[in-house]
């Protein structure tokens, strides 16, 4: 499954962005890396190949190979930031990660944000099963008012 991968920088609990300048110098002075177009930064071993966006002051990717993962924290050294995951984990190595206390905030917006649209979902289901049980209700009323006018004539 794809995951969203990001690079970027933070002190303090904000986000300190990545100029697209530095962004295109860090992969100018990184063996593998190469410009392909105005905000996109493609590296290619040779066999394999994946492209970092530059968006909002970071860098990001759909992959999570860990041999993505090592070219990134190589480009994020580079700028003097970090890789995070999806799940606001910051990587050190492809398989070692931490909690950045930065994130710890949008961690919390983003349970937060989750728990609100789970529970604007569920009640939608509700309203959405309710309205089939009452239709089929209604439905079972008619066919025994229907029966029952039957009886009579």
């Amino acid at each position: 499954m794809a995951y969203h991968m990001t690079i970027l920088r933070s002190a303090h609990g904000l986000q300190q962005p990545i100029s697209l300048d530095e962004a295109l110098a860090a992969a100018r002075n990184l063996q593998g890396w190469r410009v392909t177009d105005e905000a996109e930064l493609a590296f290619s071993d040779g066999r394999r190949s994946f492209s970092l966006w530059h968006d909002n002051g970071a860098l990001w990717t759909r992959l999570d190979d860990p041999w993505v993962i090592e070219h990134m924290l190589e480009m994020a050294r580079e700028l003097d930031a970090r890789v995070r995951g999806d799940a606001f984990e910051t990587y050190v190595t492809a398989d070692q990660t931490y909690a950045h206390p930065d994130d710890e905030r949008l961690e919390q917006l983003a349970r937060a944000d989750s728990a609100q649209l789970l529970a604007r979902h569920m009640a939608e289901q509700r309203r959405i099963r309710n309205a089939v049980i009452g239709f089929f209700v209604l439905l079972g009323a008619i066919a025994f008012l229907a029966g029952k006018w039957f009886e009579r004539h």
